[in-house]
């Protein structure tokens, strides 16, 4: 899986899967723009893909609710090495506190749930597309990183559900919409171990979220996942091993909508 000369834009790529994203397209021969909130691990991240992986990497601070900023995004990719081939919307939020079932659906909480996790795949998808059909190679490739509760119920959490199964089918609209030139695919991982997964197991915060992680890696037959078996996953639909493969959505999750 040669990624040679292909620009790749990771949202949400200084940690968890986002950096093992990163990482592993790099290690792959593509130049990677991490873009993310976080300043310093973004940072440590390029120069660390540089000195372990001798790849080209380079930072740009990027609130993808903000669509200004996700236009500067991409000037930045396009200013920095070139070109756009790569799409990887990461970015995601998630909260226990202000979600839950729908009759207590609160406005203030959609607005931040639908602002990450929908609206900011939307302005990346709006100006990175174009970007892809400037280089005129045909090649462009969307990888939306959605959930298994866009195929499964998540009770408590009916807005993040609701955010997650509407980007499977805007990645579908898009793959339509914008074949052959550009593929655009869906992974739906499960419980993958990252620093957020760790922090609620070990402190608590929500009473019943360490109960819900143990209940998942415990129904997951191949256990809990690392987040480089997902960047592997992003990393093979961005390849021309997948040059036949658009509008899927793909689960990574150990087997645990198998069920």
């Amino acid at each position: 899986m040669n990624l040679t000369d292909q620009t790749a834009i990771v949202t949400g790529g200084a940690s968890g899967i986002g950096a093992a994203t990163c990482r592993t397209l790099a290690e792959r021969g593509a130049d990677v723009v991490v873009a993310d909130l976080s300043g310093d691990e973004g940072e440590q991240l390029v120069e660390s893909i540089a000195a372990e992986d001798g790849g080209d990497a380079s930072f740009v601070e990027t609130d993808v609710s903000d669509e200004d900023a996700v236009a500067e995004m991409i000037t930045h990719a396009e200013a920095t090495f070139g070109r756009v081939d790569v799409l990887v919307n990461n970015a995601a939020v998630a909260s226990q506190d202000a979600d839950g079932p729908i009759t207590e659906f609160q406005e203030d909480a959609y607005e931040f749930l639908t602002g990450v996790n929908l609206k900011g795949p939307m302005y990346a998808c709006k100006h990175a597309i174009p970007a892809m059909l400037d280089t005129g190679d045909g090649t462009g490739v969307v990888v939306n990183n959605a959930s298994i509760a866009a195929l499964i119920a998540e009770p408590g959490m009916d807005i993040y559900t609701a955010t997650k199964g509407a980007l499977v089918s805007l990645t579908r609209s898009i793959a339509v919409e914008y074949a052959p030139e550009i593929r655009a695919n869906t992974i739906c991982p499960g419980i993958v171990e990252t620093p957020m997964l760790q922090q609620a197991l070990s402190e608590g915060g929500d009473d019943d979220l360490p109960a819900t992680a143990e209940e998942m890696i415990e129904g997951t037959p191949l256990g809990i996942a690392a987040p480089e078996d997902i960047a592997r996953a992003i990393a093979f639909l961005t390849s021309d091993d997948a040059a036949f493969v658009t509008g899927a959505t793909i689960p990574v999750d150990g087997g645990y909508t198998a069920r």
